[in-house]
């Protein structure tokens, strides 16, 4: 067969290296087989002439007929090496450059390109690679600065310009752990990873002069790889073309030169790939060289830092100094952007004095002072004097024990929590507590989902610091995230936005002692340098950077020292979170100044978290998936308490003990801890490889479930929680109850709790079910425990444990005592209550917060199916029950709520509801209440006050849809901050409630605090309304204009309430006018009405046409003689007002006797003999 090959003798390179002849290949080829010509390549395929030689290409034949098979296979492949090393050098110059392009445009838009590079510290930058490190050629400068701004176009750069900008103004971090400088870990596939990757295969092929097929095959599988997450999709066409098509000699050379042009000749990149012994060297030069810096603040500085800082936060602006200290390096970009991400100038000067505290920049606070020089000169200039004064005088103790104190606690927390044991049930499985932590909804006030990292509220410098309380229900992971906070303190510094040097997490159920002993032992060995005293002045002096993260807080405390620091008395700079269950704390205790709210897993965190159980105890995922998919079962009646982390932690012990566990049986609490308890004693058999029938248990595990049980009452009725090894063996006396998982020791050397507070509460409940009928119910009222909150959970769990009981009373027993306990805290309204006529006091029904029946609610929920015991709790409660709470309202309450308004027996007639923004995350059990409230043929009166707007829409959307026929609805605006931006779908749902008010007779609107919201209320309301309050709502010209038009068309309407309206005077022009032609109307209230002189004409000129209106209210107006005599002329006209009520009302000596004359006999005027209100003209 014949084939020729077409090589270059001489290939135009800078480079000699990277010279292509055929002497070097087959150096002995006899002469007669070459045959030379002079050829130019086509047009299409030249060499740009910066890529080439000057003159004309030498090309050269060779014909491998005659030539020997072993001398022409080998120049064979030497010619296949060469077309390798140039398809690899066109993917890099065609597809590298444009994935590369991509990126970079990515990050800096074409149209924001050239603002971007005129920004100062960009071009410093720029200019420092083009100047002193030689890395920006004077080409690739001139691109990025053209004469002409127009033409600053990336589409002209080069992929050695894309890599160089990449890495140096993209704000892209090196990967870890070499940098730039050296090849990343293979597990990394960040962006900054695929740059170094690719700025290193440039530079690979660069130093090659041929490519062999298995350097080509790993080349181009690394390169496409990393085009591919580079450019995405667009790129793959752009690489199968160039791996597919047939390339001619001339195409060769062409890549090969101009790839050899741009990397061939040695240019410089940001950092060169070295050697790990240079890389150490360079490292140690760099630390000598930086010595100074790398220590941080001087201590000297630390002082005129906390002298200068509450001046600087109170009167400096921090966008005035944030561009002079990111010039010095004193701040990076990112720092900059975090800083203005916060809205609060205060806040953001914090957080720079912050950033310049643990600057590891030693004259950083000296860039800060001088940053201020023209500003704020007068503060600039004290700042100057104190600094020289500090230096001056010296600090004379230069040893950080802040610092010190600092390192003791990080090193304290990651060994604590470094071992963790997560399963009871399995003692081997020790891991990091991040590893098993998983992600816990966390709200603030406002409704608003907090991340981890935003935690640690802000510091304060002056006044007291915030102290702040963390709810959460039982089992809802409270002290998990405690722990997991403390471990992430200590050793991931930077990652709170805000930082606080000493953080004490202290769990009370653990405390013995005072506060500060056993903090001090906590931490610090007997014999340490620093002793009690000593750490105890530290705190105090340093209050302002200590935070107190305190757990177990759900029985109040009465440690002197804690209550001192909760009131401010003591570190009343520090900032303090305390972790309680807001149903256990009764009255009296500290009040907080804001709070957050531990919501457990979502559902997407329920799934994570169960594979990750599963992750941690080394089985194959995949083998589980029917387990995992029942989890996620929306029909399953345990479903709505899988957002509690300790029933997702009892499950997964069920399931990982019992065969062929029967998770959908499992309906209530009480039955997973039951189930729990089996399970866990068949674990405990099987270990000890005893054979179990059904559950005939052995002897001694059925006296340990006993002895668990007699030892969690006890040590409930003591408010016991944690306990020493030691002294548990003493106390239990039975080897059996340990072993029977349900004790915790998650940490090593920690003390012993029980699972969870709620296995506490159903061992006890298991030891009362043991008794009979009158011990239970003497117990319960000996003890208080229908009472007490704290023992709401014990009494609910009993419940459940007689909930198949139908042979004996002793369920019905239980509810009786809920029952008489749910009629004494009724209230009765008296007269002295409200400011509202005798008429309605009488009609006021007796009432109770849903908070007062939480134990009868939360019981009835552990055995719903029997209905003989929900009907006593249904006939217990009050006609009207207020759903309100300053905070979260248990889940189990509205679940036990909605079971009751299901019932014909219950005796409701009333409901309030305040709902406010975290009740957003209970939104489909208030939907779900919503619809059997809607349901209930005996509610005639539905108020609804909200701080949410959203969930109000939706609540009444869901409402109004459901319900057939209702008395009142009332509406109510408690928030006390504007609204922000409301979604459509917000819009939407309002709408629909309120064009569905067609089914009430009367509705109440109230202290609407926006006139758009009111508007679109007036908008969608129907005209068959009868009674219509608008009492204290923010209203405009175009409200009163719709109220006109409501009026105009309504032949229903009888009664209309503006008191207190937004409107004044000629505003209410347009609602008098529409009140003429309305023929219904009987009773209009104006109390507090800004009446001018064209008001009272339009009300004076409605009296004379109106034919339905008898009673007419202007309490609390100011009326002049004018405006009295125009009514009481108006008034003599009219035929049908029956009653003028003017309380409060202030009106001159003539104008009483205008509307006191003989001739209104025929109406009754009320108000107007109380004389303190009589203005008297002299």
């Amino acid at each position: 067969m014949t084939s020729s090959v077409t090589l270059t003798r001489a290939v135009a390179m800078k480079s000699k290296k990277s010279t292509f002849a055929v002497n070097n290949v087959v150096p002995s080829i006899p002469a007669f087989f070459l045959e030379a010509r002079e050829k130019k390549p086509p047009r299409h395929n030249r060499v740009p002439n910066e890529g080439r030689r000057s003159g004309k290409v030498r090309i050269t034949k060779l014909s491998t007929d005659n030539m020997d098979p072993a001398w022409a296979n080998k120049f064979n492949n030497a010619s296949k090496e060469r077309e390798y090393l140039a398809r690899t050098a066109w993917l890099l110059l065609d597809g590298g450059t444009t994935a590369l392009r991509t990126v970079f445009d990515s990050v800096h838009p074409p149209l924001n390109l050239r603002d971007h590079l005129a920004q100062a510290h960009v071009r410093a930058v720029l200019c420092r690679l083009h100047e002193e490190q030689n890395v920006i050629s004077e080409n690739q400068w001139k691109l990025l600065y053209p004469l002409k701004k127009k033409h600053v176009l990336s589409q002209k750069y080069d992929s050695h310009l894309l890599l160089t900008l990449l890495q140096s103004i993209c704000h892209l971090c090196p990967p870890y752990p070499n940098g730039w400088h050296a090849q990343p870990m293979s597990t990394d596939s960040s962006l900054a990873a695929d740059i170094v990757r690719m700025q290193l295969l440039h530079q690979q092929v660069a130093s090659m002069e041929t490519m062999t097929l298995d350097e080509y095959a790993r080349i181009w599988r690394q390169a496409r790889d990393v085009l591919f997450r580079l450019g995405g999709p667009p790129i793959r066409v752009k690489i199968h073309r160039i791996e597919h098509e047939v390339m001619t000699q001339e195409m060769q050379t062409h890549y090969i030169n101009t790839f050899m042009a741009g990397w061939g000749d040695g240019r410089r990149v940001i950092s060169t790939p070295k050697s790990a012994d240079s890389l150490r060297k360079a490292r140690r030069n760099r630390q000598a060289k930086h010595n100074n810096d790398q220590n941080g603040l001087s201590p000297e500085d630390k002082v005129v830092w906390r002298k200068i800082h509450k001046p600087l936060v109170d009167n400096v602006v921090a966008d005035d100094i944030l561009d002079r200290l990111q010039q010095n390096q004193v701040i990076k970009f990112s720092d900059r952007q975090e800083i203005l991400a916060i809205s609060k100038n205060s806040d953001r000067m914090m957080n720079l004095l912050d950033k310049i505290l643990h600057s590891k920049n030693s004259s950083a606070l000296k860039a800060l002072i001088e940053a201020m020089k023209f500003k704020y000169k007068s503060i600039h200039d004290q700042a100057v004097q104190i600094r020289k004064e500090t230096y001056k005088n010296g600090v004379r103790d230069n040893v950080d024990v802040v610092g010190v104190v600092s390192e003791v606690m990080c090193s304290h927390y990651k060994q604590t929590y470094n071992k963790c044991q997560p399963f009871a049930w399995n003692e081997s499985v020790t891991v990091n507590i991040r590893d098993i932590y998983t992600p816990l909804d966390i709200l603030n006030s406002e409704g608003k989902r907090l991340h981890l990292h935003d935690f640690c509220p802000a510091p304060t410098t002056n006044g007291r610091g915030q102290r702040v309380m963390l709810e959460g229900a039982s089992g809802s992971g409270k002290s998990v995230l405690c722990q997991m906070v403390s471990y992430i303190w200590g050793s991931q510094k930077s990652f709170f936005r805000h930082r606080y040097p000493i953080f004490l997490h202290v769990d009370l159920q653990v405390m013995e002692g005072g506060f500060y002993e056993h903090v001090y032992d906590k931490f610090f060995p007997s014999g340490h340098s620093l002793d009690l005293t000593g750490f105890r002045d530290m705190l105090d002096d340093h209050s302002y950077d200590v935070m107190v993260l305190i757990d177990g807080y759900d029985d109040g405390c009465n440690v002197p020292e804690v209550q001192s620091i909760l009131s401010g008395e003591s570190l009343r700079l520090a900032t303090v979170i305390v972790a309680c269950n807001p149903e256990l704390l009764s009255s009296g205790h500290f009040t907080p100044d804001s709070k957050m709210f531990c919501m457990g897993f979502s559902q997407t965190n329920v799934i994570k978290c169960i594979t990750n159980y599963l992750e941690q105890s080394k089985v194959n995922i995949e083998h589980h998936q029917k387990f995992i998919d029942t989890m996620a079962n929306d029909k399953w009646l345990l479903k709505p308490y899988l957002n509690l982390p300790v029933v997702v932690l009892l499950i997964f012990g069920y399931y990982q003990t019992t065969k062929n566990a029967k998770l959908l049986d499992i309906e209530t609490v009480t039955a997973l801890f039951e189930s729990y308890g089996i399970s866990m004693a068949m674990h405990l058999c099987k270990k000890q490889k005893i054979d179990v029938i059904g559950y005939e248990f052995p002897d001694d595990v059925i006296s340990g479930v006993e002895r668990l049980g007699s030892f969690a009452f006890n040590t409930l009725l003591s408010n016991r929680k944690a306990f020493g090894e030691d002294e548990l063996a003493l106390e239990m006396d039975n080897p059996v109850a340990l072993k029977l998982c349900a004790f915790s020791k998650f940490m090593l050397g920690s003390k012993v709790k029980f699972l969870c507070g709620l296995m506490q509460d159903f061992l006890a409940a298991k030891h009362l079910a043991d008794f009979v009928m009158d011990d239970i119910v003497k117990t319960l009222k000996d003890n208080g425990m229908t009472k007490k909150p704290k023992y709401t959970q014990v009494v609910s769990l009993l419940s459940g444990l007689y909930r198949f009981d139908y042979d004996t009373s002793v369920l019905r027993a239980i509810f009786t005592e809920l029952a008489v306990r749910n009629v004494r805290q009724t209230r009765v309204p008296t007269g002295q209550e409200t400011n509202t006529s005798s008429s309605d006091k009488k009609l006021r029904p007796p009432s109770g917060q849903i908070m007062d029946f939480n134990t009868s609610l939360q019981s009835l929920i552990e055995c719903q199916s029997r209905e003989d015991v929900c009907k006593i709790v249904a006939q217990s409660l009050p006609p009207r029950i207020l759903v309100r709470r300053e905070g979260l309202i248990p889940s189990k309450c509205l679940y036990a709520l909605q079971n009751m308004l299901q019932f014909d027996e219950n005796r409701l007639s009333h409901l309030e509801f305040h709902l406010q923004p975290m009740y957003m995350y209970q939104q489909n059990q208030f939907r779900d209440l919503a619809i059997s409230a809607a349901n209930n043929s005996n509610l005639t009166s539905l108020k609804v006050q909200w701080s949410s707007f959203d969930l109000m829409s939706k609540f009444m959307c869901t409402f109004m849809t459901e319900t057939k026929q209702i008395q009142h609805v009332t509406l109510e605006d408690v928030y006390r901050k504007p609204l922000s931006t409301v979604p459509a779908s917000t819009w939407a749902a309002f709408q629909t409630a309120c064009e569905n008010m067609s089914k009430v007779s009367r509705v109440s609107f109230i202290n609407s605090k926006e006139a758009a919201v009111t508007y679109f209320f007036l908008q969608h309301l129907p005209h068959s309304i009868k009674e219509l309050e608008l009492r204290g709502c923010a209203m405009n010209m175009m409200c009163a204009g719709e109220i006109s038009s409501k009026l105009e068309n309504t032949v229903d309407l009888e009664k209309l309430d503006l008191t207190g309206t937004h409107l004044t005077g000629s505003d209410f022009v347009p609602i008098l006018q529409g009140l003429k032609l309305c023929s219904s109307i009987k009773t209009l209230k104006m109390c507090g009405a800004k009446l001018d002189r064209s008001a009272v004409d339009a009300l004076s000129e409605c009296l004379k046409l109106t034919r339905s209106l008898q009673i007419l209210d202007l309490s609390e107006c100011q009326l002049t003689t004018d405006m009295c005599q125009k009514l009481a002329g108006a008034i003599v006209q009219n035929r049908t007002l029956q009653r003028l009520v003017l309380k409060k009302t202030k009106v001159t000596s003539e104008g009483r006797d205008a509307i006191s004359h003989s001739k209104l006999d025929q109406i009754k005027v009320v108000g107007l003999e109380d004389s303190l209100h009589v203005v008297h003209t002299t």
